[in-house]
């Protein structure tokens, strides 16, 4: 062996790389007295030998059959664990670091399309290597994903669902296919689990690399079906076809010319928004419903939902909510949650029997009833809040605010507005039994509204009026009048802020904006509101083509500020200044 050259420059050793200022300090056992550069030699097989014994650890414990949990205690309880190597590789991601790269590569991307409260479908989810990266996404209303293996729906439903809530949906179907060679339905016969113009992003991660183009065109075809108008659909596949075909392969891997794919979608009703390219080994692009066409109805349900289920389905629903069961009256158990909940944000329980708002949470077929009645006084709070904030925004973080809530029913906001210490509180609405409840339980002043604007009259002025919700039933006959009505009980420099149904409100109304006429206009004579005349308080969506020439028709004033989907993530704010 060479003696080491003291006057050689020093090598630049991995140790030096990690800590480039450390200088070779004097063992006190084997090895004392040897060169500085000996040493720095000695302890960098050192730290190579516990790297070593650090990853041989760590691959072991990685590519364990057992799923992989990345804490204990409470920490397991939240965080959802890794699958296994056989999960891991039933997603063509067998390693680890496969596995957490590739989802997180796909994460990023289809965030980039994710809007506020999306519904997502998750075509072919496998072990939910989808689902763990969206498991708290603030974006996310609702996650469906499917899979043709048992294992792999079993164990989102064990290891991911209990952690990350009720709003993913996991479902097993036993599909024909060289995964699952005893399965009961034809891919082209598959109804996905979602219903019509429901979804808001949809997107298949190698699912289009397994199918045959029979089924691939049925799978497109349901997934234009599943979306809504302003959806997504986001697939990735293989483009290397065999010599003089366009679509090739088994279900092990199937190839597909891009332009060819592109025409396979058209012809399901779908177009191409944009080409974006290889990611991670496969051709991704993004695709969204033909505008203006007709989506297809379910015709061959194959078993996965019976005709009976599809024509159920297909019933007209009634309009609203159902009158509130027993009269109104509160159960022990809804007068237990509603303190629980009240008592948490500081205000009080006392709940109306007619309070259309929290039966429409009470019995909504989503929500426990103690998850109603917390969105009830928490989504309050959170209005309040918002619109405290705009207060800042338009008149300063000090100034009073002498306030009308217009249209405040039986008091869901207005419990909350009342303990802010700048606002001073007058709510207002049409229900004489809404006055004696806000003045008696909720302790605020009352106003009693008209059921025409021009009946409408206030004492006083004030410095804001928030219409919340209102504007988004009133009829094309009454809009207009009605902002000029509450334009004019403001004081010079004042602000009317109302909310209307927008473009995002289109897949709650189950419409597009084609159904709006020529001013941007729809409206539609239904309501929860059961003892009011769905003439006068129906549905209504107008589009900023509709809402600004009116406001300035009838007031002629500035619109200072518009938020699109700025409450409940699809009703649009508008603020409208009174000159000072």
């Amino acid at each position: 062996m060479a003696t080491p050259d003291a006057t050689a420059p020093p090598r630049r050793n991995i140790l030096s790389m990690f800590f480039p200022k450390t200088t070779p300090v004097g063992l006190a056992g084997e090895g004392s007295g040897a060169s500085a550069k000996v040493q720095a030699l000695e302890m960098e097989i050192s730290w190579l030998n516990m790297q070593i014994a650090q990853f041989q650890k760590e691959q072991a414990m990685f590519e364990s059959a057992e799923p992989f949990f990345l804490g204990s205690e409470h920490v397991a309880n939240f965080v959802p664990p890794i699958p296994g190597s056989v999960g891991r590789a039933s997603v063509g991601s067998p390693t680890m670091a496969g596995y957490l790269l590739s989802s997180d590569a796909w994460q990023i991307l289809l965030s980039r399309w994710l809007r506020p409260n999306s519904v997502m479908l998750d075509i072919g989810c496998g072990t939910g290597k989808m689902a763990r990266c969206f498991a708290h996404h603030p974006h996310l209303k609702k996650y469906v994903g499917f899979d043709v293996i048992p294992e792999s729906i079993e164990f989102c439903k064990q290891m991911l669902s209990p952690r990350i809530g009720p709003k993913f949906e996991f479902h097993h179907f036993d599909l024909l296919s060289c995964y699952n060679p005893e399965g009961k339905i034809k891919p082209s016969e598959v109804v996905f689990p979602v219903s019509t113009g429901s979804v808001d992003l949809a997107f298949g991660i190698s699912l289009f690399t397994h199918l045959f183009e029979h089924d691939a065109r049925h799978y497109l075809r349901e997934v234009r079906r599943a979306l809504s108008p302003a959806g997504m659909f986001l697939p990735s596949i293989h483009i290397n076809p065999a010599p003089g075909t366009r679509y090739s392969g088994d279900e092990v891997r199937i190839d597909i010319d891009p332009d060819y794919f592109v025409e396979m979608c058209d012809d399901a009703g779908m177009e191409c928004l944009v080409r974006l390219g290889n990611a991670l080994g496969q051709y991704t692009m993004l695709f969204r419903p033909k505008q203006g066409e007709a989506v297809s109805t379910v015709v061959n349900v194959g078993g996965v939902k019976s005709e009976a289920q599809l024509a159920e389905a297909a019933k007209p629903k009634p309009p609203g909510v159902p009158v509130p069961p027993n009269g109104g009256a509160l159960s022990e158990e809804t007068l237990r949650f509603n303190k629980q909940w009240a008592d948490k944000e500081q205000v009080t329980d006392a709940v109306h029997p007619k309070d259309y708002i929290f039966w429409f949470v009470a019995t909504h077929p989503e929500m426990s009833l103690e998850d109603a009645t917390k969105y009830y006084f928490e989504d309050g709070a959170r209005s309040a809040s918002k619109l405290d904030g705009h207060f800042t925004r338009h008149f300063g973080a000090d100034k009073q605010v002498k306030l009308l809530e217009f249209a405040s029913g039986y008091g869901c906001v207005s419990r909350h507005l009342k303990k802010n210490p700048r606002i001073d509180l007058t709510s207002c609405d049409i229900h004489p039994e809404a006055i004696e409840f806000l003045t008696n339980k909720i302790g605020v002043k009352a106003l009693q509204s008209a059921h025409t604007p021009e009946d409408f009259t206030t004492p006083e002025k004030y410095d804001a009026i928030f219409a919340l919700s209102f504007f988004s039933h009133m009829p094309k006959t009454t809009f207009g009048r009605w902002i000029k009505a509450l334009y004019g009980a403001l004081n010079p420099g004042g602000c009317l802020l109302f909310t209307t149904h927008g473009v995002k409100s289109c897949q709650g109304l189950q419409i597009t904006v084609d159904d709006a006429d020529e001013e941007g206009f729809w409206f539609q004579a239904r309501s929860e509101q059961h003892d009011l005349d769905v003439a006068e308080y129906g549905l209504t969506l107008s589009l900023p083509s509709y809402v600004i020439p009116t406001v300035y028709k009838n007031v002629g004033a500035p619109i200072v500020d518009y938020r699109q989907a700025e409450w409940w993530y699809h009703q649009d704010l508008w603020v409208v200044k009174k000159e000072a």
